[in-house]
């Protein structure tokens, strides 16, 4: 005789009553989860997100968006300049925060959304946009050099050079400090 307990189904209970109708059915599989999970009832269970993946494919991820971004960067500098007749480096800076926030947008969402941080989504704004404008402090003087200096096209060449020499310095901050990976503590069991 084993002592095994099974879990009621208040399927069986309809179905042992010998006269039952459709509704009853209905209303026994509404009030059990296994059964009622189709109907809408219980929302799915929540998913654990991807850890990620490796560092080179982030890093694929992160120079495809900075990809998008310096195409909106060099587009909206080639606009400001073009159209409205902005000097170059004022253009240069209002093109580099437009890409800079759709940048993060596709970062926070594409790139790095498995990572959680305690600070929330303002804190990666502000570091994100911290780390940015530091970066044109070097490029803005790279950018003016490269075009005054040595007479390099500001809008084709020398702010796609600027943009490359701080690409590494974006990531590397970007990756440690503002997507930072949480780790699980590994806690050995005691013997």
């Amino acid at each position: 005789m084993s002592s095994e307990i099974r879990p009621i189904n208040p399927l069986n209970e309809v179905l042992v009553r010998r006269q039952y109708y459709q509704g009853s059915l209905y209303a026994s599989a509404f009030r059990d989860p296994r059964f009622s999970s189709g109907f809408g009832m219980y929302p799915p269970p929540p998913r654990k997100p991807k850890t990620g993946g490796s560092i080179a494919w982030i890093l694929i991820k992160f120079g495809f968006v900075g990809g998008l971004g310096i195409f909106l960067n060099q587009y909206i500098l080639f606009v400001l300049t073009t159209f409205y007749g902005i000097y170059f480096l004022i253009g240069a800076v209002l093109s580099s925060q437009a890409a800079v926030l759709v940048n993060f947008a596709l970062n926070n969402f594409l790139v790095f959304r498995s990572r959680e941080s305690a600070g929330g989504l303002v804190r990666k704004i502000l570091l994100f946009n911290a780390v940015s404008s530091s970066d044109l402090l070097v490029r803005i003087p790279l950018l003016w050099g490269l075009t005054s200096a040595l007479g390099i096209s500001f809008l084709y060449t020398a702010n796609l050079a600027s943009i490359f020499l701080t690409f590494g310095a974006r990531f590397l901050f970007s990756e440690k400090k503002i997507w930072t990976k949480h780790t699980v503590p590994n806690i050995a069991p005691s013997h």
